[in-house]
Formats: structure tokens, C-alpha cells, sequence
């Protein structure tokens, strides 16, 4: 038994290492036959394909760096073909007068789960189910049998071959690739290849290859190449599509090409229809932002020219990635596909425009991108503030308790946007560092009388009146802050944000009020004995006019100026 297990393996590595063939030189397929298994080309050697070769499934062809492959030949799958058919299908099958009557089996991959309708000679047997065989019976004396079949939601036929059985002749067996028609492709059962070529060096097709998935990672040229059923090919490089044609491809595109790789496409035909020629997809698409406050809304993105919701770093699409800043805008392809060609020859390009708002106390920023950029991830520059608080002058150097002392502040906006800001001061006792710094030592909110919103145009210095006034005497200094809010954590938005005013001494009133009521004391009795001396004064001279009018009358002339008797 042991022996039979320890042949067992010897045979399956002994399979698995002829399987695995390496080409280390210049090599010429010229003939006919199958390959089979993992080949790799190595660097330095060319590989050419000049014959017709049958490729079995699961095949795998590497093109090392430095490596060349030229197919110039025939590269065809195995697997028989199929005819993938639309929601909406016309059918052409091939009867070329084969007999007066006769009956035709359509053959369909898989059993027809879901009810189809199906129209002959407009005769339609509607909601047919249940089989993966459908037959008819009529005319066959015509060129051609046409098949109109309608697909459920729910199920897309197939058809992998049609059987013409002729009154009193042996059936005929059409392929699916004998078969054609509107809303039909050929292709191989595996739709995405049943055989696979990885390009890392360069591969070059003159000829034919039908049913292979391919994945170019370096250079592609495609010069008189008839591709069937070996889309989409995948190009992470560069693909030039010279005079070429491609048919039958599986998906609604014949070429992507990703992120910043190329593509080149010359007088070639695509499968047409819905199907692009190419497209150029995008395999990530984000933006990075100062914080997570930032958000983002998108319009007209992508291939369907969708608008998105706001969007911010909190509400990106992979949760894992919460908090580093990056903000994801496209979920799906569809919202990734920034250019394309469609399979009429013309090229799009993705025209989208977005904002990106920062909401802050200090005020709304907005940043409006009218291109947004056709990247895999760009950042964005915000246009923000940028204050300085540039000085805090007090008006004096010795205040009273209790009472107001005048401080002008200074601050400066040297960004390009405004802002509206608030400012907090404390005050307390100052001690000086070794460089001669004021610090604020057993500090206390101040009392400076803010409580208004302060706004410094783009570009513009701004002077802000305070009152300051203390309680306690002593030496005490003022510090002054510009709040920063917390939706600004990731952004400078200021250069120096504190300033400190020069020492003031604050002293009780006692001492001058007493002064000033003697002065004012002494003012008053000046004041009243000065008008009282004009009282009696002007009295005085009222008596002496009227002494001088009595004597006139008793005959008696007195001097007019001193008012004596002559």
C-alpha cells in the first residue's frame, strides 16, 4: 500500500513537472496541435506563435521582464463556444435551403429556469421553461432562420449549439460561432478565459485569439489582431490597438485600463454596441483633508455623472480606515471611470466639479474645485485664515482698583480669507524667563469687558479696545489668546496667537480722594468769599450813588469821580 502511495505522488509530480515548461530562447511555434500547462517565457527569449494552436483550459502563459511573445498565428480555446444572448436577441441561424421541411433544436447551455419568450416566423411561444431544449417545426427551404427571443429578469439564456434535422437527411450540428445576430456574443464558457496570459514583458499579436483572459502589466501591441471572447484585457502599462479588430467581448468593456496606464486605438473596431472600446479605471479614488471636520460632495462623477452625499473621513467606505484623514468619493466603478471610448469611436471624459467646506466658528470655508482631478488620490489645499496677534499696549503703567484701565490690542489676518474670532485674557503676577519673556504666573480671568466677536478682513490689521480693571493691588501683567476652535485641529491658522501688555502697579484710591476733597474743600470757600466780596462791593456803590443824589438836591456839588464836597 505504501508503495503504491509513494507511486501515486512520484506520478502527480512527475505530470506536474512536464506541465511547467520555461522558454529560455528564441523559439518558433510553426506548426499545429494543443499547448497545455504553465509556460514561461524568460528574459531575454522571444516566443513566436506562426502556427494554429488549440489552448487547453487553465493554460497559463508568463511573460517575464525582458521577455517577448509574438503571436502571429491562431491561439484558440478548446472550450466550444456559446452565444450569450441580450434581454432582447435576434437570432441568424444558417439553413442555407437544407431541406423543404425539417425541425430545429436550439440547445441551450443550462436548463431554462425562468420563463423566455420565443418567436419563429411570428409564431411566439411565450413563457417557455423547464428544458435546456427547444424545438421547432417548419420551412426549411431558406437561407436563413431568424429567432427572436426575449430573456427574463431573472435568466440569461445561453445557447451552446443549434441541430438542423432535415426531412429524410442526417442532422446538421451549427456551433455557436456559426450563429449571429443583434444582442448576441460569442464567447467561451468560462467568460472571464479559459486560458490566461500575464504580460510583464511585451507581447505582440498579428494573428488570432479567442477565449483568453490577458493582463498587461508592461507593453501590448495589437497590429492586425482579431481578438474574440478575450475581453476585457486588463492593462496595468501600455496597449497600443493598431488596425485590429475585437468581437464578442464578455463584459461592456473590450479594454481597461487603470489608473495612469495607456492606451493607444487606430483604425480598429471594438465589439460595438453598449460595449466601450476601452475605459481608463480608477482603482482607488481619494482625497486627503487637513482633519476630519472637512467634508466632501462630488457632481457629475464618473462614467453615470453621479452626485454624491456630503462625505467625510468618518463616512468613508471601509470603516478600518476612520481617522487617517482620507476621504474615499467613489464606492463603485461606475463612479471611477474618468474616461472611455465608447463602442462608436468617440471618447469621453468625466466632467466633474466639487466642493470641499470646513464649517468653524470663525466662519464657513469653502474650497470649490471646478476640475476635479482625474487621479487615483490628490490633496486639498484649503484657503484659510491666518491670524497674529501682534501686540497688547496698555495706557498706562500704574492703574487704581476698581477702576478702568485703556488696553488696545492688535491682530492681524495675512491669509486671503476672513475671519471672525473671539480673544480671552487672564492676568496675575509676572515673572521674567532667562530671555526676557513674561510669564504669567497665579493667573485669573481677566476682566477686560470682551464679549463680542471680532472680524480681521483677508490681508487687514484690526484694533480691538479693552478695559481692563483689577480688584487686587500689586504689579500684574495681562495676557491675551486668540481661541482657536477645535474644527481647526490639523491646520495652522496662526502664527502667534499670544500676546502680553507691559507691567502695570494698581493702587487703592485712599490718599488722592482726600486731596482732591481739600482741594475742592478750599476751591469752594475761595469761591464763596470772592462772591461775597462782589456782593458788598456793588452795594457799596449803590449807597455812594445814592448819598450823591441827596446832596445835589440840598444844593451841595461833590466831585463826580470821588464823590467829595467841594
Amino acid at each position: 500500500m505504501r508503495r503504491a502511495i509513494i507511486l501515486s505522488l512520484i506520478i502527480l509530480l512527475s505530470l506536474s513537472l512536464v506541465s511547467a515548461t520555461n522558454i529560455g530562447t528564441n523559439t518558433e511555434e510553426d506548426s499545429s496541435g494543443t499547448l497545455s500547462g504553465t509556460y514561461t517565457v524568460e528574459d531575454g527569449a522571444t516566443w513566436t506563435i506562426s502556427g494554429d494552436y488549440e489552448i487547453a483550459d487553465d493554460t497559463s502563459i508568463v511573460i517575464e521582464e525582458g521577455a517577448t511573445m509574438i503571436v502571429s498565428g491562431s491561439m484558440n480555446s478548446t472550450q466550444p463556444p456559446q452565444l450569450d444572448l441580450a434581454a432582447v436577441s435576434n437570432v441568424t441561424v444558417p439553413v442555407n435551403n437544407i431541406a423543404a421541411t425539417g425541425t430545429m433544436r436550439i440547445h441551450f447551455a443550462e436548463t431554462v429556469v425562468y420563463g423566455i419568450d420565443i418567436e419563429i416566423n411570428n409564431v411566439t411561444t411565450s413563457n417557455w421553461s423547464g428544458s435546456d431544449e427547444f424545438d421547432w417545426t417548419g420551412d426549411m427551404d431558406v437561407e436563413n432562420i431568424t429567432v427572436n427571443i426575449s430573456n427574463n429578469l431573472f435568466n440569461q439564456a445561453v445557447i451552446s449549439h443549434v441541430t438542423l434535422s432535415p426531412s429524410g437527411s442526417s442532422p446538421v450540428i451549427l456551433a455557436a460561432d456559426q450563429l449571429s445576430g443583434e444582442g448576441t456574443s460569442v464567447v467561451v464558457p468560462d467568460k472571464q478565459g479559459s486560458w490566461s496570459i500575464d504580460v510583464q514583458g511585451e507581447l505582440i499579436v498579428t494573428g488570432t485569439i479567442f477565449g483568453a483572459a490577458i493582463s498587461c502589466h508592461s507593453t501590448c501591441s495589437l497590429d492586425g489582431a482579431d481578438m474574440r471572447s478575450s475581453g476585457p484585457i486588463n492593462v496595468y502599462g501600455a496597449i497600443s490597438v493598431t488596425n485590429s479588430v475585437f468581437a464578442n467581448g464578455i463584459i461592456d468593456e473590450d479594454i481597461i485600463v487603470w489608473d495612469d496606464a495607456t492606451v493607444t486605438w487606430d483604425n480598429s473596431t471594438g465589439t460595438g454596441g453598449d460595449t466601450d472600446n476601452w475605459i481608463n479605471l480608477l482603482s482607488t479614488r481619494t482625497i486627503g483633508v487637513g482633519n476630519s471636520y472637512v467634508w466632501f460632495q462630488g457632481f457629475e462623477m464618473g462614467y453615470d455623472l453621479d452626485n454624491t452625499s456630503q462625505l467625510r473621513d468618518n463616512s468613508s467606505f471601509n470603516q478600518d480606515n476612520w481617522g487617517d484623514n482620507i476621504i474615499e468619493i467613489g464606492e463603485t466603478k461606475r463612479d471611477r471611470i474618468v474616461r472611455w471610448q465608447d463602442g462608436n469611436g468617440m471618447v469621453h471624459e468625466e466632467s466633474a466639479s466639487a466642493r470641499v467646506v470646513l464649517s468653524t466658528s470663525w466662519g464657513y470655508y469653502e474650497q470649490q474645485i471646478e476640475d476635479l482631478p482625474r487621479v487615483n488620490h490628490f490633496d486639498v489645499e484649503m484657503d484659510l485664515p491666518m491670524l497674529n496677534f501682534d501686540s497688547l499696549v496698555e495706557s498706562s503703567n500704574e492703574g487704581t482698583t476698581n477702576q478702568r484701565l485703556g488696553v488696545m490690542a492688535k491682530v492681524t489676518n495675512s491669509g486671503n480669507v476672513p475671519a471672525s474670532f473671539l480673544v480671552s485674557c487672564i492676568d496675575g503676577e509676572v515673572e521674567y524667563s532667562e530671555d526676557g519673556i513674561a510669564i504669567i504666573t497665579d493667573a485669573k480671568d481677566a476682566n477686560v469687558g470682551l464679549t463680542v466677536t471680532h472680524t480681521a478682513a483677508a490681508g487687514e490689521t484690526t484694533d480691538i479696545a479693552m478695559n481692563w480693571d483689577s480688584a487686587v493691588e500689586g504689579d500684574l501683567g495681562l495676557e491675551c489668546s486668540i481661541f482657536i476652535p477645535p474644527e481647526f485641529e490639523g491646520y495652522d491658522v496662526v502664527t502667534e496667537g499670544t500676546a502680553t501688555s507691559g507691567l502695570v502697579t494698581w493702587s487703592e484710591a485712599g490718599d488722592e480722594s482726600s486731596s482732591m476733597f481739600l482741594s475742592i474743600t478750599i476751591g469752594v470757600v475761595i469761591s464763596v468769599g470772592l462772591f461775597a466780596f462782589i456782593v458788598w462791593r456793588s452795594k457799596q456803590a449803590q449807597a455812594d450813588k445814592d448819598y450823591a443824589t441827596h446832596l445835589e438836591q440840598d444844593g451841595i456839588e461833590t466831585d463826580e469821580d470821588t464823590g467829595t464836597i467841594e
